[in-house]
């Protein structure tokens, strides 16, 4: 009976610690005119120098983003993790960031959105004090990431991109290909992480995760990136997922790689 009850209270103190790290604090960061919509998760052991994970979704919604970030609080120990919203876009409860988010055809990762987003993760770095800052992107918000850690080495200890289409010129004639609009041959002033390779800090551990069967974003966007990043002596972990497409966000893959990276780094 004594045992019962014992594991009775633990599945009930699980259940509490899940709950309670899946709760998320709406947060502003940033000045009027380029604020950012947060949605922070805390792990419930994250203490006073906790790892600190910072998720951005892709172009067509922000839905995946809060998702993974609550998971990473839910399993992942010592951590706080904030889902961003891009931007120009608006989350579940209507929360719209300041920016502009563009037509979702790759003309959205400008220097004006980077400012913005790199402001963001300073004010989290200045208010959490983390030990380490992973970045994690999914598809645009990847090629954002890989474009963050160019233009400021000191930003994160490592990212994870996710179905990355790090060639923004060669994956924008893929989407005219894919899907025909006069769209995507518009000209854009979005950063393409191919262009700036060069100045990803050599400290930075970079981890990407594709999805063999992706039509959006193909394993070849992913290689191309790598291999430029080889070539800056930068050595990348490169994960090619068996019979998965583009929204590999939503894989259980994805929370495990995000484990793997942060016990990496610890």
């Amino acid at each position: 009976m004594r045992l019962r009850v014992l594991i009775a209270l633990l599945i009930i103190a699980t259940a509490y610690a899940y709950a309670q790290a899946r709760k998320a604090e709406k947060e502003w960061l940033g000045p009027a005119g380029e604020r950012t919509r947060a949605a922070l998760f805390r792990n419930t052991d994250a203490g006073q120098s906790p790892i600190l994970i910072v998720v951005l979704h892709g172009d067509l919604d922000t839905g995946g983003a809060s998702p993974l970030a609550s998971k990473a609080a839910s399993q992942i120990h010592g951590v706080i993790a904030a889902a961003l919203v891009r931007p120009g876009y608006t989350d579940d409860d209507g929360d719209t960031s300041d920016g502009v988010m563009g037509k979702t055809n790759g003309d959205n990762y400008t220097p004006e959105v980077l400012n913005q987003l790199d402001a963001a993760v300073g004010q989290l770095k200045s208010q959490f004090h983390p030990s380490a800052v992973i970045v994690v992107g999914h598809s645009g918000g990847a090629a954002i990431t890989a474009d963050l850690i160019a233009r400021d080495n000191g930003l994160a200890t490592a990212a994870l991109l996710l179905s990355c289409p790090c060639d923004v010129p060669a994956w924008r004639k893929h989407m005219n290909t894919l899907r025909p609009n006069p769209t995507w041959d518009e000209p854009v002033t979005s950063v393409s992480p191919m262009r700036v390779v060069d100045k990803v800090s050599p400290k930075t551990q970079i981890w990407m995760m594709v999805g063999d069967k992706d039509e959006v974003a193909p394993p070849e966007f992913t290689e191309r990136y790598a291999d430029a990043l080889r070539k800056h002596g930068i050595e990348p972990q490169v994960t090619v997922l068996p019979g998965r497409g583009h929204n590999i966000i939503f894989d259980s893959a994805a929370i495990q790689e995000l484990s793997a990276l942060v016990a990496q780094i610890h």
